[in-house]
Protein backbone atom coordinates (compact mmCIF):
# COMPACT_ATOMS: atom_id res chain seq x y z
CA UNK A 1 0.00 0.00 0.00
CA UNK A 2 1.40 3.71 -1.13
CA UNK A 3 1.35 6.36 1.32
CA UNK A 4 -0.38 9.30 -1.24
CA UNK A 5 0.63 12.60 -1.07
CA UNK A 6 -1.74 14.52 1.34
CA UNK A 7 -3.21 17.54 -0.31
CA UNK A 8 -5.71 19.88 1.60
CA UNK A 9 -8.30 20.59 -1.04
CA UNK A 10 -8.75 24.07 -0.63
CA UNK A 11 -6.56 24.68 1.87
CA UNK A 12 -8.79 22.06 3.84
CA UNK A 13 -12.37 23.31 3.59
CA UNK A 14 -13.44 20.77 6.01
CA UNK A 15 -11.41 22.18 9.21
CA UNK A 16 -11.01 25.83 8.11
CA UNK A 17 -12.86 28.34 5.59
CA UNK A 18 -12.07 27.41 2.27
CA UNK A 19 -9.53 29.13 0.01
CA UNK A 20 -8.21 31.31 2.68
CA UNK A 21 -4.52 32.25 4.07
CA UNK A 22 -5.64 30.81 7.10
CA UNK A 23 -6.28 27.56 5.87
CA UNK A 24 -3.55 27.30 3.86
CA UNK A 25 -1.21 27.91 6.93
CA UNK A 26 -3.18 25.50 9.14
CA UNK A 27 -2.15 22.97 6.19
CA UNK A 28 1.32 23.84 6.40
CA UNK A 29 1.32 23.45 10.50
CA UNK A 30 -0.24 19.95 9.88
CA UNK A 31 2.82 19.12 7.51
CA UNK A 32 0.50 18.34 4.68
CA UNK A 33 2.31 17.28 1.56
CA UNK A 34 0.52 20.58 -0.44
CA UNK A 35 -2.56 22.21 -0.87
CA UNK A 36 -4.79 22.69 -3.91
CA UNK A 37 -6.62 25.74 -4.33
CA UNK A 38 -8.68 27.78 -7.50
CA UNK A 39 -7.28 30.74 -9.48
CA UNK A 40 -9.28 33.30 -11.08
CA UNK A 41 -8.36 36.47 -12.81
CA UNK A 42 -9.54 39.90 -11.42
CA UNK A 43 -10.92 42.51 -13.08
CA UNK A 44 -7.33 44.22 -12.87
CA UNK A 45 -5.66 41.19 -14.04
CA UNK A 46 -4.77 39.50 -10.56
CA UNK A 47 -4.42 35.77 -10.09
CA UNK A 48 -7.00 35.43 -6.99
CA UNK A 49 -7.85 32.52 -5.05
CA UNK A 50 -11.64 31.34 -5.24
CA UNK A 51 -13.30 28.50 -6.06
CA UNK A 52 -16.79 29.96 -7.84
CA UNK A 53 -17.24 32.07 -11.19
CA UNK A 54 -19.20 34.37 -8.43
CA UNK A 55 -19.10 35.69 -5.54
CA UNK A 56 -20.27 32.99 -3.22
CA UNK A 57 -23.36 34.58 -1.26
CA UNK A 58 -22.74 31.49 1.52
CA UNK A 59 -19.38 32.93 2.00
CA UNK A 60 -19.24 36.07 1.32
CA UNK A 61 -19.87 39.14 3.61
CA UNK A 62 -19.96 42.89 2.74
CA UNK A 63 -18.42 45.74 4.86
CA UNK A 64 -21.55 45.81 6.59
CA UNK A 65 -21.32 42.56 7.88
CA UNK A 66 -24.02 40.93 5.97
CA UNK A 67 -23.87 38.05 3.70
CA UNK A 68 -24.61 38.90 0.12
CA UNK A 69 -27.58 37.41 -2.03
CA UNK A 70 -27.72 36.95 -5.11
CA UNK A 71 -26.75 37.63 -8.10
CA UNK A 72 -23.75 38.48 -6.90
CA UNK A 73 -21.08 39.91 -9.03
CA UNK A 74 -18.60 38.13 -11.14
CA UNK A 75 -15.10 37.45 -9.86
CA UNK A 76 -13.63 39.05 -13.22
CA UNK A 77 -15.56 41.74 -13.05
CA UNK A 78 -14.41 43.04 -9.38
CA UNK A 79 -10.45 44.59 -8.98
CA UNK A 80 -8.36 43.18 -5.92
CA UNK A 81 -9.44 46.06 -4.26
CA UNK A 82 -12.92 45.54 -4.63
CA UNK A 83 -12.54 41.59 -3.85
CA UNK A 84 -10.73 42.54 -0.68
CA UNK A 85 -13.78 44.16 1.04
CA UNK A 86 -15.53 41.24 1.42
CA UNK A 87 -15.25 38.93 4.66
CA UNK A 88 -14.93 35.11 3.40
CA UNK A 89 -13.78 33.88 7.15
CA UNK A 90 -17.15 32.43 8.51
CA UNK A 91 -20.03 30.82 6.09
CA UNK A 92 -23.29 32.00 6.95
CA UNK A 93 -24.85 29.84 9.69
CA UNK A 94 -28.20 29.25 7.98
CA UNK A 95 -26.87 28.33 4.81
CA UNK A 96 -26.45 24.33 3.59
CA UNK A 97 -23.15 24.98 3.00
CA UNK A 98 -22.25 26.12 6.39
CA UNK A 99 -24.53 22.96 7.74
CA UNK A 100 -22.49 20.15 5.59
CA UNK A 101 -19.36 22.26 6.90
CA UNK A 102 -19.90 22.00 10.57
CA UNK A 103 -16.56 21.07 11.62
CA UNK A 104 -14.95 24.14 10.10
CA UNK A 105 -13.22 26.44 12.90
CA UNK A 106 -14.28 30.22 11.83
CA UNK A 107 -12.07 32.76 11.13
CA UNK A 108 -13.45 36.03 10.72
CA UNK A 109 -11.68 38.89 8.90
CA UNK A 110 -10.07 36.67 5.92
CA UNK A 111 -10.05 37.96 2.59
CA UNK A 112 -9.92 36.53 -0.68
CA UNK A 113 -6.09 35.75 -1.07
CA UNK A 114 -3.55 36.24 -4.26
CA UNK A 115 -1.81 33.64 -5.35
CA UNK A 116 1.14 35.66 -3.98
CA UNK A 117 0.25 35.68 -0.88
CA UNK A 118 -0.57 31.84 -0.85
CA UNK A 119 3.09 30.89 -1.95
CA UNK A 120 4.43 32.66 0.52
CA UNK A 121 2.65 30.93 3.11
CA UNK A 122 3.65 27.39 1.20
CA UNK A 123 7.33 28.39 1.08
CA UNK A 124 7.12 28.65 5.23
CA UNK A 125 6.89 24.83 5.32
CA UNK A 126 9.38 23.22 6.84
CA UNK A 127 9.03 20.13 4.38
CA UNK A 128 8.61 20.52 0.63
CA UNK A 129 4.71 21.72 0.31
CA UNK A 130 3.24 21.34 -3.40
CA UNK A 131 0.91 23.68 -4.98
CA UNK A 132 -1.93 22.06 -6.95
CA UNK A 133 -3.56 25.08 -8.46
CA UNK A 134 -6.49 24.64 -10.64
CA UNK A 135 -6.76 26.97 -13.35
CA UNK A 136 -10.76 27.77 -13.33
CA UNK A 137 -11.82 28.72 -16.53
CA UNK A 138 -15.55 27.62 -18.06
CA UNK A 139 -16.00 26.07 -20.84
CA UNK A 140 -19.37 25.73 -21.04
CA UNK A 141 -20.16 29.98 -20.43
CA UNK A 142 -16.50 31.77 -21.66
CA UNK A 143 -18.16 34.85 -20.52
CA UNK A 144 -17.70 33.67 -16.87
CA UNK A 145 -14.73 33.76 -16.65
CA UNK A 146 -10.99 34.89 -18.04
CA UNK A 147 -9.72 32.89 -20.84
CA UNK A 148 -7.89 29.57 -20.44
CA UNK A 149 -4.60 30.81 -22.36
CA UNK A 150 -4.69 34.01 -20.49
CA UNK A 151 -5.20 32.89 -16.87
CA UNK A 152 -2.36 29.98 -17.59
CA UNK A 153 -0.16 33.02 -18.30
CA UNK A 154 -0.90 34.94 -15.57
CA UNK A 155 -0.99 32.20 -13.44
CA UNK A 156 3.07 30.94 -15.03
CA UNK A 157 4.33 34.50 -14.42
CA UNK A 158 3.45 34.52 -10.50
CA UNK A 159 4.97 30.84 -9.95
CA UNK A 160 7.97 32.30 -12.01
CA UNK A 161 8.31 35.39 -10.62
CA UNK A 162 8.19 33.31 -6.78
CA UNK A 163 10.71 30.74 -7.95
CA UNK A 164 7.70 28.10 -7.42
CA UNK A 165 7.42 26.25 -10.63
CA UNK A 166 8.89 23.39 -9.35
CA UNK A 167 6.95 22.49 -6.78
CA UNK A 168 3.68 23.26 -8.76
CA UNK A 169 1.62 20.93 -10.16
CA UNK A 170 -1.33 22.78 -12.75
CA UNK A 171 -4.63 20.94 -12.44
CA UNK A 172 -7.92 22.07 -13.99
CA UNK A 173 -11.37 20.65 -16.09
CA UNK A 174 -10.70 22.77 -18.38
CA UNK A 175 -7.62 21.31 -20.61
CA UNK A 176 -7.02 24.55 -23.09
CA UNK A 177 -5.24 26.20 -20.06
CA UNK A 178 -3.10 23.56 -18.96
CA UNK A 179 -2.29 22.49 -23.03
CA UNK A 180 -1.36 26.30 -23.08
CA UNK A 181 0.98 26.16 -20.04
CA UNK A 182 3.35 23.14 -21.50
CA UNK A 183 3.72 25.59 -24.65
CA UNK A 184 4.96 27.97 -22.72
CA UNK A 185 6.65 26.38 -19.74
CA UNK A 186 7.10 22.79 -21.09
CA UNK A 187 8.79 22.27 -17.17
CA UNK A 188 5.40 22.73 -15.43
CA UNK A 189 3.76 19.39 -14.37
CA UNK A 190 0.31 19.17 -15.47
CA UNK A 191 -2.00 16.70 -13.68
CA UNK A 192 -5.50 16.35 -16.07
CA UNK A 193 -8.41 16.53 -13.73
CA UNK A 194 -11.74 14.74 -15.65
CA UNK A 195 -15.76 14.93 -14.33
CA UNK A 196 -17.43 12.17 -13.10
CA UNK A 197 -17.31 9.47 -15.17
CA UNK A 198 -20.48 8.36 -14.65
CA UNK A 199 -22.16 11.32 -16.09
CA UNK A 200 -21.17 9.69 -19.32
CA UNK A 201 -22.59 6.54 -19.28
CA UNK A 202 -26.26 5.49 -19.90
CA UNK A 203 -29.13 6.45 -17.49
CA UNK A 204 -28.67 9.73 -14.19
CA UNK A 205 -25.66 9.22 -12.71
CA UNK A 206 -25.82 8.51 -9.21
CA UNK A 207 -26.82 11.72 -6.35
CA UNK A 208 -23.73 11.42 -4.67
CA UNK A 209 -21.63 11.88 -8.36
CA UNK A 210 -23.43 15.82 -8.14
CA UNK A 211 -24.73 15.36 -11.62
CA UNK A 212 -25.94 18.16 -13.87
CA UNK A 213 -29.26 18.50 -14.87
CA UNK A 214 -30.25 16.72 -17.60
CA UNK A 215 -30.47 19.10 -20.09
CA UNK A 216 -26.90 20.10 -19.78
CA UNK A 217 -25.82 16.40 -18.99
CA UNK A 218 -26.89 15.37 -22.03
CA UNK A 219 -24.98 18.27 -23.96
CA UNK A 220 -21.90 17.16 -22.21
CA UNK A 221 -22.51 13.61 -23.57
CA UNK A 222 -22.93 15.01 -26.85
CA UNK A 223 -19.93 16.63 -27.47
CA UNK A 224 -17.73 13.11 -25.33
CA UNK A 225 -19.61 10.97 -27.86
CA UNK A 226 -18.36 13.09 -30.81
CA UNK A 227 -15.32 14.24 -30.07
CA UNK A 228 -15.84 17.94 -30.05
CA UNK A 229 -15.51 18.77 -25.80
CA UNK A 230 -14.68 21.87 -25.60
CA UNK A 231 -13.07 21.17 -22.41
CA UNK A 232 -10.38 18.72 -24.27
CA UNK A 233 -9.29 21.01 -26.57
CA UNK A 234 -8.92 18.20 -29.42
CA UNK A 235 -7.73 15.46 -26.82
CA UNK A 236 -11.30 14.00 -26.23
CA UNK A 237 -11.42 10.20 -25.24
CA UNK A 238 -13.57 9.25 -28.35
CA UNK A 239 -10.28 9.87 -30.40
CA UNK A 240 -8.21 7.87 -28.29
CA UNK A 241 -10.03 4.32 -28.24
CA UNK A 242 -12.19 5.62 -25.39
CA UNK A 243 -9.47 6.27 -22.99
CA UNK A 244 -9.44 9.15 -21.00
CA UNK A 245 -6.33 8.46 -19.52
CA UNK A 246 -4.91 7.18 -23.36
CA UNK A 247 -6.12 11.27 -24.15
CA UNK A 248 -4.20 12.83 -21.24
CA UNK A 249 -1.29 10.85 -21.96
CA UNK A 250 -1.80 12.20 -26.09
CA UNK A 251 -1.79 15.70 -24.84
CA UNK A 252 1.37 15.96 -22.57
CA UNK A 253 0.31 15.31 -19.20
CA UNK A 254 2.08 14.25 -16.13
CA UNK A 255 -1.06 13.02 -14.56
CA UNK A 256 -4.45 11.78 -14.30
CA UNK A 257 -6.58 14.09 -11.21
CA UNK A 258 -9.79 11.76 -11.75
CA UNK A 259 -12.81 12.16 -8.95
CA UNK A 260 -12.27 10.08 -6.09
CA UNK A 261 -14.85 7.28 -7.10
CA UNK A 262 -13.68 6.93 -10.46
CA UNK A 263 -10.62 5.49 -9.63
CA UNK A 264 -10.00 1.68 -9.87
CA UNK A 265 -7.04 -0.78 -9.55
CA UNK A 266 -7.12 -1.29 -13.28
CA UNK A 267 -7.14 2.20 -14.29
CA UNK A 268 -4.59 3.25 -12.25
CA UNK A 269 -2.22 0.34 -13.34
CA UNK A 270 -3.04 1.46 -17.15
CA UNK A 271 -1.99 5.48 -16.14
CA UNK A 272 1.28 4.19 -14.41
CA UNK A 273 1.85 2.17 -17.32
CA UNK A 274 1.50 5.23 -19.32
CA UNK A 275 4.02 7.18 -16.80
CA UNK A 276 0.92 9.08 -15.36
CA UNK A 277 0.92 9.66 -11.96
CA UNK A 278 -2.69 9.27 -10.52
CA UNK A 279 -4.64 12.04 -8.27
CA UNK A 280 -8.29 11.72 -6.53
CA UNK A 281 -10.61 14.49 -5.79
CA UNK A 282 -11.87 14.91 -3.19
CA UNK A 283 -11.70 11.84 -0.56
CA UNK A 284 -13.06 12.97 3.02
CA UNK A 285 -13.78 9.58 4.80
CA UNK A 286 -11.09 7.38 6.13
CA UNK A 287 -12.49 3.90 3.62
CA UNK A 288 -12.70 5.83 1.01
CA UNK A 289 -8.99 6.17 1.72
CA UNK A 290 -7.96 3.26 2.78
CA UNK A 291 -9.54 1.98 -0.73
CA UNK A 292 -7.49 4.57 -2.90
CA UNK A 293 -4.37 3.95 -1.25
CA UNK A 294 -4.63 -0.05 -2.04
CA UNK A 295 -5.18 1.14 -5.39
CA UNK A 296 -1.53 3.26 -5.55
CA UNK A 297 -2.40 6.36 -6.19
CA UNK A 298 0.46 9.09 -5.73
CA UNK A 299 -1.83 12.19 -4.35
CA UNK A 300 -5.17 12.23 -2.44
CA UNK A 301 -7.04 15.29 -2.54
CA UNK A 302 -8.90 15.81 0.70
CA UNK A 303 -11.48 18.11 2.67
CA UNK A 304 -9.69 16.30 5.92
CA UNK A 305 -6.36 16.05 5.62
CA UNK A 306 -6.13 15.42 9.42
CA UNK A 307 -8.21 12.07 8.76
CA UNK A 308 -5.66 11.17 6.16
CA UNK A 309 -3.09 11.78 8.14
CA UNK A 310 -4.16 9.73 10.70
CA UNK A 311 -4.01 6.70 8.61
Amino acid sequence: MTRPWNIAHRGGAGLNPENTLAAFADAVARGCDGAELDVQLSADGEVVVFHDYRLKPELCRGPSGAWLTKPTPAIKALTLAELQRYDIGRADPASDYARAHGDVVAHDGEHIPTLDEVIDVAKSARQPFRLFVELKTSFAHRDESAAPEELAEATLAVLRRHDFVANTVLVGFDWPGLLHAKTSAPEIECWFTTLPQSWFGDGRPPPQDDPPDALSLSVLRHWASTGTSPWAGGFDAAKHDGSIIKAIAAAGGEGWFPFWRDVTAENAAEAHALGLKVGAWTANAADEMRALQHYGVDALCTDRPDILAAL
